[in-house]
């Protein structure tokens, strides 16, 4: 009876985990889209990542296994791998074109190394949204989270209660 009550709600906490990817998956396409992300290569890595996030989800779906909890795995590391690449591309992108910005044309020479990335990174300049990128990694953490205890139900079923051992 307990362990039952236990699968169900293992059972629970994945299918609303992998709710949430497949939000996060919708919600981020649908304002890449808006944005109309996809010129050059740059722009492109976030639409793959996506891919392979949902080629993830449905491993986890079809194949619940040790190999695809790996896979999982494997798959997040990288979007956090990518999506630092992104800030990354997104401050520089700002930083470049500061010079540019009607508020700092005149003193951005004069400022301070430390005084340009603190504008960049706050938002004061430029026009892509630096912090945007991050928000490929809480989706694929929460895959990851998804995965948790797939794969390990062969040990479990091993395991005896030491007070049961006689």
């Amino acid at each position: 009876m307990r362990e039952e009550r236990i699968a169900a709600t293992s059972w629970q906490l994945r299918a609303s985990l992998l709710w949430l990817v497949v939000i996060g998956i919708v919600g981020v396409a649908i304002v890449l889209a808006f944005e109309r992300h996809w010129d050059g290569y740059w722009q492109l890595v976030p639409w793959a990542v996506l891919g392979v996030i949902f080629l993830a989800l449905l491993a986890i779906v079809l194949f619940p296994s040790s190999v695809t909890r790996k896979f999982v795995l494997l798959v997040t590391v990288a979007t956090i791998i990518a999506s630092c690449l992104g800030l990354w591309q997104h401050f520089d992108a700002n930083y470049q074109s500061a010079s540019q910005d009607a508020n700092y044309t005149d003193r951005w020479e004069d400022m301070s190394l430390f005084d340009r990335v603190w504008e960049v990174s706050r938002g004061s300049v430029g026009h892509v949204p630096i912090y945007a990128a991050a928000s490929l990694i809480p989706i694929a953490i929460a895959l990851a989270m998804s995965t948790i205890g797939i794969g390990q139900q062969e040990r479990y079923a091993e395991y005896v209660d030491p007070r049961q051992r006689r």
